[in-house]
C-alpha cells in the first residue's frame, strides 16, 4: 500500500508558494507600487510575482521604469523569501527522507551537512547565516563601486547593492536596470562579483557547508588545534558530483560561447580580448540559472540559444537557488547510460553504488521535465507568432528558472502570460514536487508478475 508521506509535504510546498505568489500579486498590483501611480493590470502583476517567488527573473514590464521604490522592496522580499523557502523546504524534506534511511546513512549526512540530523533548526540557521554571508559581501563590494566609479548617491548606492545582492545570490536574475547588466559589460569589478555569487549559489547549500567546515579543519590543523568536529576523510559523493559537474559545463558553456560569439558584432565583437572572456564565462554562468545578461540575448546566434538551453536545462545543483534537472539528476543519467554502454550490471560514482531507485527517479524528473517543455513549446508555437528559437529559449529560461528572454516575455499575450507563469511554477516547484512524492512514496507489493523482456532499440 503506498504511504500518504510523500503527498503532504509536496501539497505543503505548493500550497505555501502559492499563497507568497498571491500576496506578490496583491501588492504588486497596487497603485502606489508603479512609478505611474495606476495599478499594474492582474496578469502582469501575477506574472512578475511568480518570477520573483521562483527566482526566475522574466518580466513583462520594465521592472526599473514600471515599479517604484514599494514595488522593488515587494520584488526584493519575494525573492528572499522564494529562495530560502526553496532551500528550507529542500532540506526539510531531504530530512524526512533520511528519516527512512540506516543510522550510518544518517550519520554520514549529519557530517556532510554540518549539524544534527534531526536539528531542523540548527540546519536552517546554517543556510540562513551562508545565504546573509554572502548577499552582504557582494552587498559591500557593489555598494562601493557604485558610489566610487559611477557616481551614486548612498541612498541609490545602498538600494541598488542590496536589491542585486539579493537578486544574484538567489539566482533570481531581476535587475534594476532597463538593459540588466549590459552597461556594466566593461567593468570586471562589478560582473565578476556578481558572477561568483551566482555561481557558488548554484552549488547548492550542502556542497558550500562541507566546504567551509573542510577549510575550518584545514586551519585548525595548520595552527596545531585541536578540531571540535571531525568529518570523513573522503568529500560526499554528492559534493563530488556538484563541483566536477559545475566545471563540466562552466568550461563546455565557456568554449562554446566563446567560439560562437567571439567576433559577433552584436556581442562580444566589440570588446577587448579580456572583456570578451569576462563576458564569455558570464554568459556561461548565468543560465546556472540567475539570468543576468551582459551582452545583448537578441543579437547572439541561434545557436548559442541552443547551447544556452543545454545549460538552462541542467541547471545547478540540488538544495540551491537554481532550477533545472539539478546536476546531480544529469550526472546520474550519464552513469547509467555508461554503465549501460559497458554492459555493466551495478551503476557507480566513483566507489560508491548508487540505488536502483534513485535512477528511477531521475528518469522520472527528466521525462516529466521534457514533456512539459515539449507540451508548452508546441503550444506556444500554435498559438502565437514567435519563432520556435524565441519560444525555446522563453520555455527553457521559464522551467529552467532563469530569466534569460530573447525579447519574446514583453510582448506575450494574455494566455502567454499564464502559460509562462505556470512553468515557472513548475519549474520551481516540480522537481522538488517529483523528488518529494517519490522518495517518499512506499509501495508494498505481496507478488511479482513473471518476468519476460520485449525488444527495444
Amino acid at each position: 500500500m503506498a504511504s500518504k508521506r510523500g503527498g503532504r509535504p509536496a501539497r505543503l510546498v505548493a500550497l505555501s508558494f502559492t499563497a507568497v505568489i498571491a500576496l506578490g500579486t496583491f501588492l504588486l498590483s497596487l497603485p502606489f507600487a508603479t512609478n505611474s501611480g495606476k495599478a499594474t493590470p492582474f496578469l502582469d502583476a501575477l506574472l512578475t510575482a511568480t518570477s520573483a517567488t521562483t527566482v526566475t527573473g522574466l518580466s513583462t514590464l520594465d521592472v526599473e521604469a514600471h515599479w517604484n521604490l514599494f514595488g522593488h522592496i515587494v520584488i526584493g522580499a519575494l525573492i528572499e523569501i522564494g529562495g530560502f523557502g526553496i532551500v528550507g523546504f529542500a532540506t526539510l524534506i531531504a530530512i524526512l527522507i533520511e528519516g527512512r534511511i540506516s543510522l550510518k546513512t544518517r550519520m554520514n549526512t549529519t557530517a556532510e551537512v554540518g549539524g544534527s540530523s534531526r536539528d531542523v533548526r540548527g540546519l536552517l540557521f546554517n543556510v540562513v547565516k551562508i545565504m546573509l554571508f554572502f548577499q552582504f559581501a557582494l552587498y559591500v563590494f557593489l555598494f562601493f563601486r557604485f558610489v566610487n566609479t559611477y557616481g551614486y548617491a548612498p541612498a541609490k548606492a545602498v538600494a541598488h547593492a542590496a536589491f542585486h545582492a539579493v537578486s544574484a545570490f538567489n539566482n533570481a536574475g531581476f535587475a534594476l536596470y532597463s538593459d540588466s547588466m549590459m552597461r556594466f559589460a566593461g567593468d570586471g569589478w562589478v560582473l565578476i562579483p556578481v558572477m561568483a555569487a551566482v555561481f557558488i549559489a548554484s552549488i547548492g547549500f550542502p556542497t558550500i557547508t562541507e566546504i567551509r567546515d573542510r577549510l575550518k579543519l584545514k586551519i585548525y590543523a595548520w595552527r596545531k588545534l585541536e578540531a571540535p568536529f571531525e568529518l570523513p576523510n573522503q568529500w560526499s559523493l554528492n559534493t563530488r558530483i556538484t563541483l566536477w559537474g559545475s566545471l563540466v559545463l562552466l568550461i563546455l558553456g565557456v568554449l562554446l560561447i566563446g567560439f560562437l560569439e567571439w567576433n559577433n558584432p552584436k556581442t562580444l565583437g566589440h570588446f577587448s580580448v579580456l572583456d570578451k572572456i569576462i563576458n564569455t564565462f558570464f554568459a556561461a554562468v548565468m543560465p546556472r540559472t540567475a539570468g543576468f545578461n551582459s551582452v545583448d540575448v537578441v543579437g547572439m546566434l541561434p545557436s548559442t540559444w541552443l547551447v544556452t538551453d543545454f545549460l538552462m536545462f541542467i541547471g545547478g545543483a540540488s538544495v540551491s537557488t537554481s532550477g533545472g534537472i539539478k546536476i546531480g539528476t544529469a550526472v546520474v543519467l550519464f552513469y547509467v547510460i555508461y554503465t549501460e554502454i559497458r554492459g555493466e550490471a551495478a551503476v557507480n560514482i566513483g566507489n560508491r553504488r548508487l540505488p536502483r531507485s534513485m535512477q528511477r527517479q531521475a528518469f522520472t524528473i527528466v521525462g516529466i521535465t521534457a514533456a512539459v517543455l515539449i507540451a508548452a513549446t508546441m503550444f506556444l508555437r500554435l498559438t502565437t507568432t514567435f519563432t520556435l528559437d524565441q519560444i525555446l529559449l522563453e520555455v527553457f529560461s521559464a522551467v529552467g528558472t532563469v530569466g534569460l528572454t530573447g525579447g519574446m516575455t514583453p510582448l506575450l499575450p494574455d494566455h502567454g502570460k499564464i502559460v509562462i507563469s505556470l512553468l515557472m511554477l513548475f519549474g520551481r516547484l516540480g522537481p522538488i514536487v517529483v523528488a518529494t512524492s517519490l522518495a517518499l512514496r512506499a509501495t508494498k507489493r505481496h507478488f511479482e508478475y513473471p518476468r519476460e523482456r520485449p525488444l527495444i532499440g
